[in-house]
């Protein structure tokens, strides 16, 4: 009987989802085209496998902005260049008050250079690292800190081939973005094999 009741329950919900009518707006949104979605899921049918061939595919046939909804939650995906230039780049400070609900796990949550919302601090933070980190003098210095970091991967990833071991790209990517960091910062690395930056990721986790 429990279950009889969950099935009309739930039956209700998607006949109602479907048939539902939007909210008349004083002020509409002006959304950017969007393909056909489903009830509940949104557009999580028309992504395969292979994630890039999916979005390649909707941005050809729907334009180079689209309006995506994973579920319950609406995402824009941007597939050229230009529409990530106007969006970063002409429109930055609209764009510069979004919230990013992920920051909160995060060390420092949104005191960071890059997720600090737009403002006096952001402004504070911004000319130290553009002159002291990201100015083009330093990059330029910085070139034989990254062709080695760059190298270590390479012959680590090679090495790992040869014994026909797995490699996880991604943690082996974070890990030569963190020592060129920390390099270009401190001048030593965080991400050697003994793995100092893990440690104290997971330590951090157990607080």
């Amino acid at each position: 009987m429990p279950r009889a009741w969950s099935f009309w329950f739930f039956l209700t919900l998607l006949v109602k989802s479907l048939f539902k009518k939007p909210l008349s707006r004083k002020n509409p949104l002006h959304l950017p085209s969007s393909p056909p979605a489903l009830p509940i899921i949104g557009h999580l049918h028309l992504l395969g496998p292979s994630l890039y061939k999916s979005l390649h595919n909707l941005s050809t046939k729907y334009g180079p902005l689209l309006d995506l909804r994973i579920g319950a939650s609406r995402c824009l995906f941007v597939s050229t260049s230009s529409m990530a230039t106007e969006i970063f780049k002409t429109n930055d400070l609209a764009f510069a008050y979004l919230h990013f609900t992920f920051v909160d796990t995060l060390p420092y949550g949104n005191y960071g250079f890059f997720m600090a919302p737009y403002g006096d601090y952001w402004r504070f933070i911004r000319k130290p690292s553009m002159t002291e980190l990201l100015s083009i003098q330093k990059i330029e210095q910085s070139h034989g800190v990254r062709q080695e970091e760059i190298a270590l991967f390479l012959r680590k990833v090679f090495q790992c081939a040869k014994k026909k071991q797995v490699v996880v790209v991604g943690a082996e990517l974070m890990k030569l973005t963190n020592n060129i960091t920390c390099r270009m910062i401190m001048s030593t690395r965080c991400s050697d094999e003994s793995n100092e930056a893990v440690r104290i990721r997971v330590s951090r986790g157990g607080l």
